[in-house]
């Protein structure tokens, strides 16, 4: 009967570690880093740069996103960026973005991930490169993995976004897939689509491991509707903390 308890212990501490990395938490999206399902075992964050090509200008962002889990079912998330904005004529603007928190809770932990969360923007941003706007809204995020190992992820928000003296509610619509092709070494597919600011981009890219658990990572994203760059590039270098 010991050895019975000690191999049942064992097998269900294997099922749980199976179905985390089934999962795949430790692979973060591009597009919806911290609108994502997954609740991290231990605080991470996130520096990177993104170029964005448009019809008639380009910008570019240096940033910081990452997220703090209070307990296994709720983590707690924040992101803030230095923006330029050039345009093919006249003069180019650069400044701080609003400042972007968020927090969700984790409704199934088990066989596949289901969250609920919220977000808002502190308009703390310069005006000069669009920001200094207060949003907010909701999210409902999944991950599903597959018996080929490879994971579906899906988000459904409605957003309240403030656009000049209007303030416009936007479907944030998403899907995607990670595929592990290695241990260390996971290729990234995403479509996200915000309907009220005519928004759609296609991206995809590669999270690979380093030793001591932190990552590089990169992407390139191809607009399909008016409101997002027609090109776009991130890259990023992501680290956990114990």
């Amino acid at each position: 009967m010991k050895y019975l308890l000690i191999i049942m212990t064992i097998m269900c501490t294997m099922s749980s570690v199976y179905t985390q990395d089934a999962l795949k938490s430790d692979v973060h999206l591009f597009q919806t880093f911290l609108r994502d399902a997954p609740i991290s075992s231990r605080p991470y964050g996130d520096a990177g740069f993104t170029y964005g090509d448009y019809n008639y200008f380009s910008n570019w962002s240096l940033g910081f996103q990452g997220a703090y889990p209070i307990n296994p079912k709720v983590e707690v998330g924040t992101r803030l960026d230095f923006l330029n904005y050039s345009p093919d004529a006249g003069n180019g603007e650069s400044g701080l973005s609003d400042l972007f928190l968020t927090g969700r809770y984790l409704i199934i932990p088990e066989n596949m991930n289901l969250s609920a969360g919220a977000f808002i923007t502190l308009p703390i941003g310069s005006k000069d490169v669009g920001q200094n706007n207060f949003d907010f809204g909701a999210y409902g995020a999944l991950r599903y993995p597959l018996t080929n190992g490879m994971v579906l992820s899906g988000i459904l928000g409605l957003d309240f976004l403030e656009i000049g003296n209007d303030r416009k509610t936007s479907l944030m619509i998403g899907g995607g897939a990670i595929y592990p092709v290695q241990e260390n070494f996971a290729i990234i597919g995403e479509l996200n689509i915000q309907t009220e600011v005519n928004y759609a981009l296609l991206s995809g890219g590669v999270d690979y491991s380093l030793a001591g658990g932190s990552k590089l990572r990169g992407a390139l994203g191809f607009g399909l509707d008016d409101g997002a760059p027609d090109f776009a590039l991130l890259a990023s270098f992501l680290f956990f903390l114990k």
